[in-house]
């Protein structure tokens, strides 16, 4: 399966599908490629991310329909996944809910290089050699973008945006006190002259990156990529705060700043106010966090009932499997319970991702298989 490298700024007027099945016959396209396109937008607004891409596959005027839908907009739930590495360089992503895994073979250059940060389909790939190769890839649509070479070794990588989006950044977060950002265009990261200073998560939050360094501190950073200005706010940790805890930021289903903390049998959740004061919950209301050494996202449980996701609970995958709880527990915030969940097999590198099928394909030049 021949991979594209997708060339930004530029768009794909065609595309193709090495899937014969999924091409109708002619008599197919004529009777249905002269729907309405007002109710095709209702029918396309129904639908799930995977149908969504289904949909693009029918006909060029129901493809026309796709593109004109700007994202982003309403989107059906389908709860995250748990993103495994098989030992075979696999990935495997695991239903929470349902116990069942999609697995998902990685190109050979990608086999040996590891996932550090994921965003609407997207994932983060640095490779183990010196200077590292970097690149955003997307194994469903077989897509990647190239980054500039990494000099130093990095923990996490996040996104502002999907590759293809003008306000696409990529920020990395090095082991030592690093903090560089870089466009997908771009041929160079630029370093944040942040000082000595060791982080435990980053996170783009309303246009501005923050993070949480180990000495109790969180840092909102407002940046210009252009003249390469930046402006720093430090705001304390609350006092209940642990320097050796692991922490977590994440924006709530209601855009609030969460700082979460977990201790060895309980997680604390606290929200930012506006006044830059830190407020603890002891509920979280309607909403399950998903929490990740590398991916933490908030997901409104209402949209998704019946599934078997908790509201007011929070989900952590760990990178490997530790010997009290495993790779994934889910934490009751109202009996304050932490619960295995069962997953079979050997794997590492647990990752808390959803949307495998992104709605911003039409936003990059791309080839479906």
């Amino acid at each position: 399966m021949e991979k594209k490298k997708i060339t930004m700024g530029k768009k794909r007027k065609t595309f193709s599908t090495s899937t014969s099945s999924l091409a109708p016959s002619s008599s197919d396209v004529s009777s249905w490629s002269h729907l309405p396109p007002e109710l095709l937008d209702q029918i396309f607004a129904l639908l799930s991310p995977a149908d969504r891409h289904r949909f693009r596959l029918i006909c060029a005027p129901w493809r026309s329909v796709a593109k004109q839908c700007v994202p982003p907009f309403p989107l059906p739930f389908e709860p995250p996944r748990l993103c495994l590495t098989r030992p075979d360089k696999a990935l495997s992503f695991f239903d929470l809910f349902k116990s069942k895994s999609l697995s998902c073979s990685l190109p050979s250059p990608h086999r040996q290089a590891r996932c550090f940060g994921y965003l609407s389909g997207w994932f983060v790939l640095v490779s183990d050699q010196k200077p590292s190769r970097a690149c955003l890839f997307n194994p469903v649509l077989n897509a990647e973008v190239p980054l500039p070479d990494l000099e130093f070794p990095i923990e996490k990588a996040i996104l502002s945006a999907p590759p293809g989006f003008p306000n696409c950044v990529v920020a990395v977060m090095g082991r030592s006190t690093s903090i560089a950002l870089c466009e997908p265009a771009g041929k160079r990261w630029q370093v944040l002259d942040l000082g000595q200073r060791l982080f435990q998560d980053i996170i783009f939050w309303r246009n501005q990156l923050c993070g949480i360094e180990i000495h109790r501190n969180m840092l909102i950073c407002n940046f210009d990529m252009e003249t390469r200005r930046t402006s720093i706010l430090t705001v304390r940790l609350p006092e209940l705060w642990k320097s050796d805890s692991e922490g977590f930021l994440v924006e709530s289903t209601g855009g609030d700043l969460l700082a979460v903390m977990r201790g060895y049998h309980k997680f604390f959740v606290f929200k930012l106010s506006e006044q830059c004061t830190w407020e603890y919950m002891e509920q979280i209301g309607d909403q399950a966090l998903f929490l990740g050494v590398i991916r933490s996202e908030a997901v409104p449980v209402n949209r998704f009932l019946g599934s078997g996701l908790r509201e007011n609970s929070i989900y952590w995958a760990s990178r490997k499997f530790e010997s009290s709880f495993g790779i994934a527990v889910v934490y009751s915030m109202e009996d304050e319970a932490m619960t295995p969940v069962p997953v079979s097999g050997s794997f590492e590198s647990g990752i808390m991702v959803s949307y495998l099928y992104s709605d911003y394909s039409d936003q990059v030049e791309s080839k479906f298989v």
